[in-house]
């Protein structure tokens, strides 16, 4: 019985916990120095995780991805998104490795991604990305949040150094 309720009030304080979001993710305020190309074509993301409600905040390939269009939009690294592949630019998205705290007191997350660029149909560059993001206490008191915080701190790090890279590459 005392384990129970003990069991219900943690549960209670920690919330429940929720996918990282898209516009947590979206990288807002940096202008890559060069445009790339055009339009491009990103397709769905693999490798990223479902969230469930009383475990851990994950990163869903879907917000993912999304994340990332918008992102190379917001940046003028591409001007405009394709809807097919193959017409000028694509975008192969791999959420490889997400490394996760099991304390989430001062909740540093990692990111891997591996993204692999073409230009019709040609592998053009192909690299791999490590970023972190930390969310403390003062980013917000519950747990389960501050890891979802810090999922998106890490996966839009991640994307602004593929937009670096990619606006830095000779293509």
């Amino acid at each position: 019985m005392k384990k129970s309720i003990l069991l219900l009030l943690v549960l209670s304080l920690s919330g429940c916990a929720f996918p990282a979001t898209k516009d947590g993710m979206v990288l807002t305020n940096y202008t890559a120095p060069k445009q790339t190309g055009e339009k491009i074509f990103v397709k769905e993301s693999t490798g990223g995780s479902i969230t469930l409600p009383f475990w851990r905040s994950e990163i869903p390939n879907d917000n993912f991805t999304e994340a990332v269009k918008e992102s190379l939009l917001n940046s003028k690294v591409f001007s405009a998104l394709s809807s097919n592949w193959g017409d000028a630019w694509g975008l192969e998205i791999e959420i490889s490795d997400v490394k996760q705290p099991l304390s989430l007191f001062d909740c540093t997350v990692i990111t891997n991604v591996k993204y692999v660029l073409y230009s019709k149909g040609v592998k053009v560059l192909e690299t791999s990305i490590q970023e972190s993001g930390t969310a403390t206490p003062s980013d917000t008191i519950i747990g389960v949040q501050r890891q979802r915080i810090a999922n998106e701190f890490s996966a839009r790090a991640n994307i602004k150094k593929f937009i670096e890279v990619l606006s830095n590459s000779k293509l």
